[in-house]
């Protein structure tokens, strides 16, 4: 006997059918090829070499069943790196300071973001830093009646930061943080000066004093007696700390260039020779004591001569650590 089906209900039927058989189908399998098993924990963590700057680490390395997975070594700093899984060793040189105690932990993590337990934890004292930079080696990049530019080669030195003190006729006359070159501002046209410069590191260990480089300074231009214009708009900002933004509209004058204008920042009225500037609109310096301070900025041409001052003035407060 043939039983008649209505063809909507064989339609629906069949397509309950078609979705339930490729769900039984694609969920077995999914499960199946789903990664959740971690990594082993890598183990016998151990330090095995320091420097004033780094910490060399070494492991017994982690297995896993995918074959594929990556080591990760914490630092107590905050910092992370990601270690090959061919590797189960690896110097850490960045962000650690000579003097500090760091600790370390490494662990694995698969292709699929499975992560193994954190090994043991070591630590490390890292020795003070007793090695001072190599001196740099300095020249003359140029020449005005009142100012020198100088350059000089990159110190080396064990640590990350190194920074350079310029010295005039020998005293200590400009800190440099960092660069390898400085114009030298505030000079007299016609004078001999000598210039040396000698680096420095986080430790305070100086460098051999640099070769010195002599230079006589041009006359300034004996027809020129008339100064720049006064800068004008001149403010402070409060960076916080004792740190202090100066800003101003730049001076003109009738024979030099914007470029070659110095302007001389005074503060209480006495000169600031790490805030004088050259060619620019603003400068930044730093206070030592709370109080009322007032800043002078004067602009100076080629031939010495100096325009009327810009004042404005600013109560500053030192940060308590």
């Amino acid at each position: 006997m043939i039983r008649w089906v209505p063809q909507s209900f064989t339609a629906r039927a069949a397509s309950l059918v078609l979705a339930l058989t490729m769900t039984l189908a694609a969920s077995p399998l999914s499960a199946q090829t789903r990664d959740r098993r971690p990594p082993t924990t890598p183990t016998n963590l151990r330090v095995t070499a320091t420097s004033s700057y780094s910490v060399a680490l070494a492991w017994s390395p982690s297995s896993d069943n995918s074959g594929s997975f990556s080591y990760r070594i914490h630092a107590s700093n905050g910092q992370e790196v990601t270690v090959a899984q061919a590797s189960t060793s690896f110097t850490w040189n960045s962000g650690l300071l000579a003097g500090y105690r760091y600790s370390f932990y490494v662990y694995a993590v698969d292709a699929a973001g499975n992560r193994s337990s954190n090994s043991n934890t070591v630590s490390a004292t890292l020795p003070a830093d007793r090695t001072a930079p190599t001196a740099p080696v300095l020249s003359v990049t140029g020449v005005a009646p009142t100012r020198v530019s100088l350059a000089w080669t990159a110190s080396i030195d064990d640590g990350p930061y190194v920074y350079y003190q310029v010295y005039v006729n020998g005293s200590a006359y400009l800190y440099v943080p960092g660069n390898t070159s400085a114009d030298v501002t505030g000079l007299a046209p016609s004078t001999r000066y000598v210039f040396t410069v000698v680096a420095g590191d986080t430790w305070g260990n100086p460098s051999p004093l640099s070769n010195a480089v002599t230079v006589t300074t041009p006359a300034g231009d004996p027809n020129d007696t008339t100064p720049p214009t006064a800068p004008i708009n001149l403010w402070a900002n409060d960076g916080g700390c004792g740190e202090v933004w100066l800003f101003w509209t730049q001076s003109t004058d009738n024979v030099d260039p914007q470029s070659e204008i110095r302007y001389d920042v005074y503060i209480n009225g006495t000169l600031e020779p790490t805030a004088t500037m050259f060619g620019s609109g603003q400068t930044i310096f730093y206070v030592t004591a709370d109080g009322h301070y007032t800043f002078e900025v004067v602009a100076v041409d080629a031939a010495g001569n100096a325009s009327a001052p810009a004042i404005t003035s600013a109560d500053l407060v030192l940060c308590d650590f």
